[in-house]
């Protein structure tokens, strides 16, 4: 990946290709291993037009995915933006923290939170402590969850700031400045926001 292009080459050939659409440094590894498996496999041959299609045309919902005006949204003040991603173990957190701290900018970063009780929540936090987010702890509807004054508490003690809310809206209302929201944690809690947001994916 180079000079704003994937360049990939096997001992088939060689392409220049677009890079992904999809959010996040590691979709370009991602796509070159799916580039590699088409490649190598015996059932069809794809001409290169459809690899360069497939580069814009990809879409995975909740995985650094960005939060289109909504009734959610509009909840923010003006001049946020908003991501969404489901991860929850701390392997799929690292590089989503890696994207937040290589995109930050003068907005303060906002992280709204739910998780399963089964998930390694300080694993998964840990892993953007040293961006000093502000951290709105929630519920996940439905399903058995870490507690949301548990996971304040957690945060509080390695020196963020933390709040509870009853749920997604009441969190991004108590956000009253320009801001970068991630919402993190869980799929389930993924799918609440995108329900919320009038973002259903096709």
């Amino acid at each position: 990946m180079y000079e704003g292009k994937l360049h990939y080459r096997d001992s088939l050939s060689k392409m220049s290709l677009p890079l992904p659409a999809l959010a996040g440094s590691w979709q370009a590894e991602n796509a070159a291993l799916a580039i590699a498996m088409l490649r190598h496999q015996g059932h069809f041959k794809l001409p290169e037009s459809a690899y360069r299609a497939g580069m814009g045309w990809a879409r995975w919902p909740a995985r650094m995915q960005p939060l289109h005006p909504g009734p959610l949204v509009s909840l923010l003040p003006e001049g946020s933006e908003a991501w969404l991603d489901g991860c929850h173990n701390p392997a799929a957190a690292e590089p989503v923290a890696a994207h937040m701290a290589a995109h930050a900018d003068a907005r303060p970063l906002h992280i709204i939170c739910g998780m399963l009780s089964n998930k390694e929540m300080e694993g998964v936090l840990g892993q953007f402590v040293d961006q000093a987010p502000v951290l709105h702890c929630v519920p996940v509807p439905g399903h058995d969850h870490h507690k949301p004054d548990a996971m304040a508490a957690w945060a509080r003690a390695q020196g963020l700031e933390a709040h509870i809310a009853d749920d997604v809206e009441t969190a991004f209302r108590a956000i009253t400045a320009p801001t970068r929201v991630l919402v993190m944690g869980s799929l389930y809690l993924a799918g609440v926001v995108l329900r919320a947001n009038d973002q259903i994916p096709d």
